[in-house]
C-alpha cells in the first residue's frame, strides 16, 4: 500500500468527520418539525452525539491494541453509515436518539484512530500533518450545509442523510482493501518542524499535572469552537439587529477562515515553535473577540470574524501536537485523551453558552466567551512555565552533577 494512498484516506476519514460534526445543525428545524418536538430535543440530541463522541474514544484505544487499523477506521465508517442510513428511514424519534449515538461513536473513532496513527508516522512534521487533516475536516464542515441548504430548498432534506452514508460507505470499502500493515514513512523521522526538545520529568505526579492542564485547554478550545458553530449566527442576529439569513453566513466566513488558516500551519511550524504560535494564535484570538464585541456594523463584525478563524484555525491541532511532543512515546493515549476531552468541551461549553442565551444579554453572551478563551491563554501560560520549569532544574541538575 503506498503512503499516499493511506494519506488521502485519511484526509476522507477527517472530511467525513467534519461532515457529521455539523449534519444535525444542517437539517436540525426539519428534523425538528418532522417531529413535532421543540428545541429542548434538539439540545438533547447534542448532547447524545457528545456522549456517543465520549463512548467511541476508549473503545478506539482499547481496539488499537487488538485489531488491525484496517479493521477499526472501516468498522468506524460502517458505524455512520448505519446511523445515517436508520436517520433517512426517519424512525422513531427514540430510535433517531440511539442513532445520533452510533454516529458520535464512529466520527470519534475515525478521528482518534486516524490522529493516532499520524502521530507515530510523522515524528518531525506531526503539525503539517495535522494541519492538512484539520483542512480536510474543514471542508466537510463548509460542505455540508451547503448541500444540506440544497436539498431543503428541493424539500427534499431526507437525502443529506444518504449523501453522508454513501461517503462513508465508499471509505470504508476504500480501508478494507488495505494492507494489513502500516506504510513505513520516509519522512517521518526527519524533523521539520521548529521545536525544543521534549522536557524529562522528575516524577509521575509532574507529569500528568502538565497532561491535565493540556486536556484542560483542548477542553476550553473546543467548547469555544462548538459554542461559535452553534451560537454565532443568533448573536450576530440579536446583537446587530441583522436578519437571520445573513447573520447564517458568519459561520461560513468563521469556517472559510479556519480552512485558509490551516493550510498555511505546516509553513509556519517550520520557523515558529509550537508554544509562541500558540500563545500568538489565542492572544489574537482575545484580540479579534474585543473587537468584535465593540463592532457596530455588519461588516466590521464579519472582518472581525473572520480574523478570529485565522486566529484560532490550528489551537486544536497544534495543542495536539504540543502534547504529543511534550510526552514521547505517550502518543496513542495522549490522542485518545486529548480526543474524549474534546468531546466534553464540545457538550459542556456550549450548553453553559445556550443558557447564557435564554438568560443574559447577547453582549454579555459575548464576553462570557471572550472569558473563555482568556481561560483558554491562562491555561496555555501555565503549560509554557510549567515545562521551561522542567527543563530549568533539569540543566541545574546537570550542571551540579558535572
Amino acid at each position: 500500500m503506498s503512503l499516499n494512498r493511506f494519506l488521502w484516506a485519511s484526509y476522507g476519514m477527517y472530511g467525513l468527520g467534519g461532515m457529521t460534526s455539523v449534519f444535525f445543525g444542517a437539517i436540525m428545524p426539519e428534523l425538528l418539525a418532522h417531529y413535532h418536538v421543540n428545541y429542548t430535543s434538539a439540545g438533547l440530541l447534542i448532547l447524545l452525539q457528545s456522549i456517543g463522541f465520549m463512548i467511541g474514544v476508549p473503545i478506539t484505544v482499547r481496539c488499537m491494541s487488538r485489531t488491525h487499523y484496517r479493521v477499526i477506521l472501516s468498522s468506524s465508517a460502517l458505524a455512520i453509515v448505519v446511523a445515517q442510513t436508520g436517520i433517512l428511514l426517519l424512525p422513531n424519534f427514540v430510535w433517531v436518539q440511539c442513532l445520533v449515538i452510533v454516529n458520535g461513536a464512529g466520527a470519534s473513532a475515525l478521528e482518534t484512530a486516524v490522529a493516532s496513527y499520524i502521530m507515530e508516522m510523522f515524528v518531525g512534521r506531526r503539525a503539517g500533518m495535522m494541519s492538512r487533516l484539520e483542512v480536510a475536516f474543514g471542508l466537510g464542515a463548509l460542505v455540508m450545509p451547503a448541500v444540506s441548504s440544497g436539498f431543503i430548498a428541493m424539500n427534499l432534506w431526507r437525502l443529506s442523510s444518504l449523501l453522508v452514508a454513501i461517503f462513508a460507505f465508499v471509505l470504508a470499502m476504500v480501508w478494507m482493501t488495505m494492507t494489513s500493515a502500516l506504510p513505513a514513512s520516509s519522512v517521518g523521522k526527519h524533523a521539520e518542524e521548529r521545536s525544543t526538545p521534549p522536557p524529562v520529568f522528575r516524577g509521575v505526579a509532574s507529569k500528568y499535572a502538565v497532561l491535565s492542564l493540556f486536556l484542560l485547554m483542548i477542553l476550553v478550545y473546543v467548547g469555544v469552537e462548538g459554542s461559535l458553530n452553534g451560537f454565532l449566527p443568533s448573536i450576530v442576529t440579536t446583537y446587530l439587529k441583522t436578519r437571520p439569513g445573513i447573520a447564517a453566513l458568519s459561520t461560513s466566513v468563521f469556517w472559510i477562515a479556519m480552512v485558509v488558516g490551516r493550510t498555511a500551519i505546516g509553513w509556519i511550524v517550520r520557523r515558529v515553535a509550537y508554544q509562541i504560535y500558540l500563545l500568538g494564535s489565542v492572544a489574537a484570538g482575545i484580540g479579534c473577540l474585543l473587537l468584535f464585541s465593540q463592532a457596530r456594523s455588519l461588516v466590521a463584525a464579519y472582518a472581525t470574524i473572520f480574523g478570529l478563524g485565522l486566529a484560532m484555525s490550528a489551537v486544536y491541532s497544534v495543542t495536539m501536537v504540543y502534547a504529543n511532543h511534550t510526552f514521547p512515546g505517550m502518543e496513542r493515549f495522549v490522542t485518545s485523551a486529548v480526543t474524549g476531552f474534546a468531546g466534553i468541551g464540545g457538550a459542556v461549553c456550549p450548553a453553559i453558552v445556550g443558557y447564557a442565551m435564554d438568560h443574559i444579554l447577547p453582549g454579555q453572551v459575548l464576553w462570557l466567551i471572550l472569558a473563555f478563551v482568556v481561560t483558554l491563554f491562562v491555561v496555555l501560560a501555565v503549560i509554557v512555565g510549567c515545562i521551561s520549569l522542567v527543563r530549568h532544574r533539569r540543566r541545574a541538575g546537570t550542571v551540579n552533577i558535572v
